[in-house]
């Protein structure tokens, strides 16, 4: 039988063994970038949905029709400093309209720090954003679209325009940009 003292003693050190343990699993998650952001979200929206948008607020998305028989998955912060610093989520306006060049855009997003818009497909429409909307990759399922949400898609890059003119985006490989969102990187 331990003696009390000899218990006691165990019982610091195993404490101290368990605090080193917990503290050196902490580290290694610091230094290997933390843990990954994100995760599948499972929907049942097919490329048959049409309407308006339908937003997961939970996982920082909105799903939407693009126009031309599909759908997307728009990040739904705005890129530039006014969506992802301030953590400034976009709106979906229904009734929204707004006429850039020749064309009538009817139903957009907007940015409500900066007052962007974009259409229904992630486009920028008008305003002072630097690129479309950012988008998840997505994968059909028989029950739905599976939504990756760990990984997010830059939008294209624009040109310089006028906020007038409606941009035509530039052909690029979308690449991976940060997520953040108003919880934080």
């Amino acid at each position: 039988m331990l003696s009390a003292r000899t218990g006691a003693a165990v019982a610091i050190v195993l404490s101290i063994v368990a605090l080193a343990v917990g503290l050196a699993a902490l580290m290694q998650d610091v230094r290997g970038g933390g843990p990954a952001h994100g995760r599948l979200v499972q929907t049942r929206i097919t490329n048959q949905l049409t309407g308006d948008p339908v937003r997961f607020a939970l996982d920082h998305f909105y799903m939407s029709p693009d126009g031309r028989g599909h759908v997307v998955a728009l990040y739904e912060y705005p890129p530039g400093f006014f969506g992802h610093t301030r953590g400034c989520p976009l709106v979906w306006q229904g009734d929204a309209v707004v006429v850039a060049g020749a064309k009538t855009y009817r139903g957009l997003f907007t940015d409500p720090c900066s007052g962007a818009h974009f259409d229904r497909s992630g486009t920028l429409v008008n305003g002072p954003a630097d690129r479309d909307l950012d988008r998840f990759p997505m994968t059909p399922e028989p029950d739905g679209m599976l939504v990756d949400t760990r990984t997010l898609l830059c939008g294209d890059n624009l040109p310089n325009h006028a906020a007038d003119v409606t941009p035509t985006p530039t052909p690029a490989m979308p690449a991976r940009c940060p997520l953040a969102s108003a919880d934080g990187p």
